[in-house]
C-alpha cells in the first residue's frame, strides 16, 4: 500500500511538473499562446525593478535581455550580453541631442593694427593667444561647461569624448623670407604634441594668409588631466592676429 506522504510527494512533483509548462495568466483565464506569462488590465501596470545606476552596474552576470529602470538616469536599460543599453524612444533621441554641440571662441587682444609678434623659431613653440573675449558657444552640450578655458589657454576634454577642432588666424611674413609655420595640440605628459600641421607664407612679405586647420580628436586620459594648448612655431618671424577656435563634440563617451 502506498502511504499518504508517498502520495502527496507523486501528486506535488505532478503539480510542480504542470506549472513548469503550463501559461500564467494575470488578469485573464485564457493568457494568449505565444505567452508564457500574459498580463491583462485596464487599470494598472507592471513595475519592473527600479534602481540606481550604481546598482544597476553593480549587478553580476546580468542576462541577455535583463531589463530595469535606472532611477538616476530616469529610463529604462536592458543588457545586450556585453553592455547596458538604453531603451531607445523620443526621448533618448533628444538626450542625445542635449550630449553633442559646438562653442566659438574668439581671440579680441590681437587685431590686423596689433597682430601678435612673438611666434619663436622652430622647432621651439609657444602657445597660440587667445584670450575668448568673444564667445558663442549657447550649442555646447548640457554637461560642457565650456570646450575653451581661457585661463589655462587650452581646450578642455573628457575622457572618451570625439571632438572636431577648427583653428583660425590669419598670419604675414614680416620680410621676403618664406615662413613655415607649424601647429600642434600639446597635451603635456608623456605624449606631448599631437595632430602636427605645416603652413607655408609663400605671396610675400606683409601679404596676408589665412590659415585654416580642421580636424577629428579624440580626448582620452592625458587631454584630459592637462587640456590640449594649440601651439604654434615659424621658420620666420610672422604676425599673427584674428584667432579663433571653433570646437564641436560629435560623440560623448560613455
Amino acid at each position: 500500500m502506498i502511504s499518504k506522504f508517498k502520495c502527496f510527494c507523486l501528486g506535488f512533483c505532478f503539480l510542480i511538473a504542470f506549472i513548469s509548462e503550463a501559461q500564467v495568466g494575470v488578469g485573464t483565464t485564457s493568457p494568449e499562446s505565444s505567452a508564457i506569462l500574459d498580463i491583462n488590465s485596464t487599470s494598472k501596470g507592471v513595475l519592473i525593478p527600479r534602481m540606481t545606476t550604481t546598482q544597476r552596474n553593480a549587478i553580476a552576470s546580468p542576462a541577455q535581455g535583463l531589463l530595469v529602470f535606472d532611477t538616476d538616469e530616469s529610463s529604462f536599460y536592458y543588457h545586450d550580453s556585453s553592455d547596458w543599453v538604453e531603451v531607445g524612444s523620443a526621448a533618448v533621441a533628444e538626450k542625445a541631442n542635449d550630449y553633442t554641440g559646438w562653442g566659438d571662441y574668439v581671440d579680441t587682444q590681437y587685431t590686423s593694427s596689433n597682430p601678435y609678434t612673438g611666434v619663436p623659431t622652430s622647432p621651439t613653440r609657444v602657445t597660440l593667444p587667445n584670450n575668448a573675449g568673444t564667445i558663442r558657444h549657447q550649442q555646447k552640450p548640457v554637461d560642457i561647461a565650456t570646450f575653451y578655458d581661457s585661463a589655462t589657454s587650452t581646450i578642455t576634454g573628457r575622457n572618451g569624448d570625439g571632438i572636431n577642432i577648427v583653428i583660425e588666424f590669419k598670419a604675414r611674413p614680416v620680410n621676403t623670407n618664406i615662413p613655415r609655420i607649424t601647429v600642434a595640440i600639446d597635451i603635456g605628459g608623456s605624449v606631448g604634441e599631437i595632430y602636427r600641421r605645416d603652413f607655408l607664407l609663400a605671396k610675400g612679405a606683409g601679404v596676408e594668409h589665412y590659415y585654416l586647420n580642421s580636424f577629428n580628436a579624440y580626448t582620452l586620459d592625458t587631454w584630459e588631466s592637462n587640456g590640449g594648448a594649440v601651439k604654434i612655431s615659424s621658420t620666420f618671424p610672422v604676425e599673427i592676429y584674428d584667432i579663433r577656435y571653433i570646437i564641436t563634440r560629435t560623440h560623448k563617451a560613455r
